[in-house]
């Protein structure tokens, strides 16, 4: 140790440190032996929220803790991670090496594919103790035994490691266990995996390891594709959709990857196929001539662009998948342009849904996906481009692409005729049914009827009975007048469900509602799903009830017109809270609605809404096939009935018998023989699989079970979440560092995964995985956005951890609520929380303190016992966190209150006003965060080009921003930086005017309107207001009676406005000034002026350069 004038200096290395955090962990840093504690006071000021060990950025009192661990921990052995599991039923043992044992199953669930659901099990191996003292370990519903004795009560435990072993045979229809301990210590708490370990290993967990990685290699090469297995549950991967291919990739680089995929990505799970240089040419020009009439976007590229893209490429997490065997090296030579490499970064999941690729820059962000674009397509090329390919037959290539097996694996668009594949394997298992509730067909053209086919009851019509002929495989559809709706009693509601129907109308109207008639007066409910009220091109599923209110989720599909008089297939998904919409197949948006009341039986009517007791909302135009089915469909699901597929055959399918099959022989074979798709596999890989399969062999009697606890693993392997987060062994990260300088250096990691479903809600982690829902926007490390490939994941980690999917835990007591709000808020001489946190998306941090997640957040994102146990002792579940341990002063009932005050402050947040301090205080500390989503703040505004008394700003994700003036109805300014600091508003007595400041992108001082008629002033606009589509604006107004919608779009290189006028009387005139660049691809230009011919629908787009950049 050095010391200098007035500090302290230690030098400590890092691998000190890391040796002292793997021997600390789980146990709280506070209550180790043989601590050494040193704290250096580096400054002569003390400021209230500074505490030993607290939050804080770069506090001023700086703690260091070093664990001398020589003498810490002594075993007989070398023991490893994870408990050896043995399971049993009537026939088959499995052992495998578990991190916990923790599970939760449902009725039909098992603990492993291939153990019956009735089942014994057992987990043995050591529990390591770390500090000498009473512990108490158990599990409820199970034998739990340390040492060969069961521990009833707190038991005296030596430091070191203890012989555990656990028994649990399954009796009830719901199976559960946790196992948990306490001690004079610590709370009540699941044991973490770093405490469980096993001494030997048997010969056949080795064997069993195989069979697992034969499992994901099934599912990750796509077996099921070919050899039917749905009801295995593994969701077989396909491959990208090749509709518009030939405008995305070049000739080139296709030919190439068809020959040899191994040799472009070591990675690569897609076989070769084709057996002459021929059929590749052919099956190249078919796809090749698959060409989108929409143009790529950002072609534009300048050297700054691309070091952004260089700095994202590390900054975002590009790195932790694009490993050696996923590299990018020739990335730039495989896409045609910038452009198409930049919409598939921007939007990975448009071509290919089922891919590993994850969605990374929202919409709001695509000049971020553009300049990561830029960086590999500039960067990332060959020496010399792939050579042209022969010269092929699109025809041959046509017919190739189906009999060769392409087409089981590709999409080529939505059309029943080009998803037909018509290769197949021998059935490897069943096709699983899905549970259709409700479908009716409208029948025939020979004999139409409103018919239940899977109850048989015959329908209700209030009104005329008509149905009309369709010239599509569909027959007959019932027409809705507009009057008619068809009405059923007393019918039956699942709480997670899907609605899918085709639809044929240009007025829209009631599709669904179920509703119980009460006019809105308590007690009153409803559900409903609309399509294009009063003519917008919008889809609606909301649910409404006396206390919680309505609460709509709407999307406005931005590719397809579904009130266009043409056949359109809808689908709404809901599970729990979320809903996810479908029009044609493709995933156009989602959002959260009320909680749901469980099943519940109402009146059901198709065609109007039922909340009052006579109907309103009547539908116009015609509806055909429309089904409930009592799940979440996935997205391939969804696809599947958008391309024709017949619900009842969904949900009886046909059944192809499961023959014995050759575990060795077909692609399995160690020479495969042509025209069976070549995966290159590996000894070990081809090894596993045949394990895999020889373990669902029909001559064996076996059968496949669904069992959630491998589920979650595979999953969690698939989309490689253990490269980010770290998860129970794997990727072990310290929250702090020691340089070489012997400063200590505060890592940038993601949350941990270790644990991850007894701390957060189910609803979170489906916000989170599923809704692009973030609470750490600091970070530079993204969370990756996959889509529809994880809906299952939410449910699985929390039945991983052994938690009931919602959180048991009652409401808190809503008296408490008051007080927990004043420990949040501003306290003389108290720790405050919003020192750290942001409340509502407003920060109150000042420079320098680290920051923390929304706090307003988490009285519903993490569950009630996580909670308490975090303000207990934050530490022991995070070691290295700034998160200060709190009421260290009070009595332990005493601080046990708080807590439950806390916590009821947050639960109960939205009801209660603003903690002290987060408006009320004349500070710089009200700046207006962005996070992943766009914000609006509505404020009269100081802007470059003058003062704007009726400004709406805008803030976007990555720091751009802009304000549109409401009384001109006109873009003013775009800035980047921070967005508007609401200071001036909110504070004293607020309704003063704030600024936009940061680095100007665009002023628009005159000029940059819309004239109908003629070049001339026109009347001055009315502003109508705006919606929200994809979070962002789109800002209504007329101009001389005509309704315009205008959009803008902001990036570092230029500024877009879309412009949609309805029914101008004449032609259009967007008229510019002498002082700012800009530019259309249509019209007619003279001067300053840019003419747009009169239509039903006027549709431009003018783009204006940011900074120097000039135009298109």
């Amino acid at each position: 140790m050095e010391t200098g004038s007035g500090s302290c200096i230690l030098r400590v290395s890092s691998s000190a440190v890391e040796r002292s955090s793997a021997v600390e962990q789980p146990y709280s840093a506070k209550r180790q032996p043989m601590l050494l504690r040193w704290t250096c006071c580096l400054a002569t000021s003390h400021h209230d929220s500074c505490v030993p060990g607290g939050a804080g950025g770069i506090p001023r009192w700086l703690s260091i803790t070093l664990m001398l661990t020589t003498t810490a921990f002594s075993f007989a052995q070398q023991s490893q991670p994870g408990l050896l599991a043995t399971y049993t039923d009537t026939n088959t043992t499995v052992r495998r090496v578990v991190s916990t044992p923790n599970f939760t199953l449902q009725q039909t669930e098992s603990i492993h594919p291939q153990i019956d659901r009735l089942f014994q099990a057992e987990w043995k191996g050591v529990l390591r103790i770390g500090r000498a003292g009473k512990y108490y370990v158990f599990a409820p519903g199970a034998d739990v035994q340390l040492g060969g004795q069961p521990i009833a009560a707190l038991t005296p435990l030596a430091t070191g490691e203890h012989p555990l072993r656990i028994r649990f045979k399954r009796t009830d229809d719901v199976a559960r266990l946790e196992l948990r301990w306490e001690s004079e210590f610590f709370r009540s708490e699941p044991i973490p995996s770093s405490a469980l370990r096993h001494l030997e290993t048997p010969v056949d967990v080795a064997a069993q390891d195989s069979i697992e990685h034969g499992r994901f290699l099934f599912a990750e090469l796509g077996c099921a594709n070919c050899h039917s297995a749905s009801n295995w549950q593994l969701q077989a991967r396909r491959g990208p959709d090749l509709a518009s291919a030939g405008s995305r990739i070049t000739a080139g680089w296709l030919y190439a990857w068809l020959k040899s995929p191994h040799r472009y990505r070591t990675a690569a799970v897609m076989p070769v196929c084709l057996e002459t240089e021929q059929d590749r040419a052919d099956v190249t020009a078919f796809v090749m001539s698959r060409k989108s009439g929409s143009q790529a976007s950002h072609n534009q590229v300048n050297p700054d662009q691309i070091e952004t893209g260089r700095t994202l490429f590390a900054q975002v997490g590009c790195g932790k998948c694009h490993d050696k065997d996923n590299n990018l090296n020739a990335i730039g030579s495989k896409y045609v342009s910038v452009g198409a490499l930049a919409d598939f970064i921007g939007n990975p999941h448009a071509s290919d849904p089922d891919g590993r690729m994850p969605q990374l820059f929202p919409p709001t962000e695509q000049h971020l996906a553009a300049a990561v674009a830029a960086f590999l397509f500039h960067t990332r090329k060959r020496a010399e481009p792939y050579a042209a390919p022969p010269a092929g037959n699109v025809q041959r290539g046509a017919q190739l692409f189906r009999t060769s097996g392409c087409a089981n694996c590709h999409h080529l668009g939505n059309s029943p005729g080009e998803r037909d594949a018509p290769l197949r394997g021998p059935a490897f298992g069943q096709s699983a049914g899905l549970p259709l509730r409700h479908y009716w067909s409208f029948g025939s053209d020979e004999a139409p009827a409103v018919q239940d086919h899977v109850t048989g009851r015959m329908e209700q019509v209030n009104g005329r009975t008509q149905f009309a002929r369709s010239t599509s495989p569909r027959d007959a559809t019932f027409e809705f007048d507009g009057k008619t709706f068809i009405e059923l009693p007393h019918f039956h509601r699942p709480d997670t469900m899907t609605l899918s129907v085709w639809v044929k109308t240009t007025r829209g109207g009631s599709i669904i509602t179920w509703g119980r008639p009460g006019g809105g007066r308590r007690g009153s409910r409803e559900l409903r799903m609309n399509i294009g009220q009063d003519g917008a091109n919008s889809i609606c599923y909301g649910e409404y009830n006396s206390d919680g209110g309505w609460r709509p989720v709407i999307v406005r599909p931005q590719d397809v017109n579904v009130v266009d008089g043409k056949w359109h297939h809808i689908a709404v998904v809901r599970q729990g809270q979320t809903i996810q919409h479908y029009v044609d197949g493709n995933f156009q948006g989602s959002g959260k609605t009320q909680k749901g009341a469980g099943d519940y039986t109402d009146r059901l009517l198709i065609g109007a809404l039922g909340l009052q007791t006579n109907p309103s909302n009547r539908f116009q135009g015609q509806l055909d096939d429309l089904s409930i089915w009592e799940m979440a469909l996935s997205e391939q699901q969804v696809m599947a009935l958008a391309a024709g597929a017949s619900p009842l055959q969904m949900a009886n399918p046909e059944q192809e018998p499961v023959k014995p099959f050759n575990v060795t022989g077909g692609c399995l074979a160690a020479d495969v023989k042509r025209p069976l798709p070549d995966y290159l596999l590996s000894v070990t890989d081809r090894t596993a699989l045949q394990q895999f399969l020889q373990t669902v062999h029909p001559i064996d009697g076996n059968a496949y079970r669904n069992a959630p606890p491998v589920l979650h693993g595979l999953r969690l392997r698939q989309f490689r979440c253990a490269k980010c987060h770290e998860l129970d062994n794997q990727n072990i990260q310290q929250g702090v560092t020691v340089d070489d300088e012997g400063r200590v250096v505060r890592n940038e990691r993601p949350p941990r995964l270790t644990g991850a479903g007894a701390k957060l809600t189910s609803s979170w982690l489906r916000a989170v995985l599923l809704e692009k829902q973030r609470n750490r926007p600091w970070l530079n490390l993204r969370m990756p956005h996959f889509g529809a490939s994880v809906n299952d994941l939410p449910a699985l980690i929390s039945s991983a951890a052994g938690v009931p999917a919602e959180d048991p835990a009652p409401p808190p007591t809503r008296d408490l609520a008051s007080a927990g709000l004043e420990i949040i808020g501003l306290r003389r001489g108290q720790v405050a929380c919003i020192t750290c946190h942001d409340y509502r998306g407003i920060n109150r941090r000042k420079d320098g303190v680290v920051p923390a997640p929304d706090l307003a957040d988490a009285g519903h994102t993490v569950r009630q016992d996580w909670f308490s146990r975090w303000m207990h002792d934050p530490q022991r579940l995070q070691p290295g966190t700034s998160m200060p341990q709190l009421f260290l002063e009070v009595s332990p009932a005493e601080r046990q209150l708080r807590i439950a005050q806390l916590w009821s402050a947050l639960y109960y947040q939205k009801d209660l006003p603003l903690p002290k301090g987060v408006l009320d205080q004349k500070t710089a500390g009200t700046r207006i965060i962005v996070k992943d989503k766009p914000v609006l703040f509505r404020m009269a505004t100081v802007t470059p080009v003058g003062k704007i008394d009726r400004a709406i700003n805008v803030g976007l994700p990555g720091g751009l921003n802009f304000t549109f003036d409401t009384v001109t109805c006109q873009l003013k300014y775009a800035w980047k930086g921070p967005f508007i600091d609401a200071g001036p508003a909110w504070n004293g007595r607020g309704g003063n005017p704030v600024s936009a400041q940061g680095s100007p992108l665009l002023t628009l001082r005159t000029g940059h309107t819309i004239r109908i008629g003629k070049p001339a002033p026109p009347t001055p606009p009315r502003f109508l207001g705006y919606r929200l589509e994809r979070h962002m604006p789109v800002f209504r107004y007329r101009i001389d009676g005509v309704l315009v919608e205008h959009r803008v779009h902001v990036s570092p290189s230029r500024i877009t406005q879309k412009y949609l006028l309805h029914t101008p009387a004449a032609d259009v005139f967007y008229t510019g000034n002498a002082e700012t660049r800009f530019g259309s691809q249509t019209g007619q230009r003279s001067g300053d002026t840019i003419r747009y011919p009169q239509a039903n629908r006027v549709e431009f787009t003018i783009e204006l350069p940011s900074g120097t950049a000039s135009p298109e």
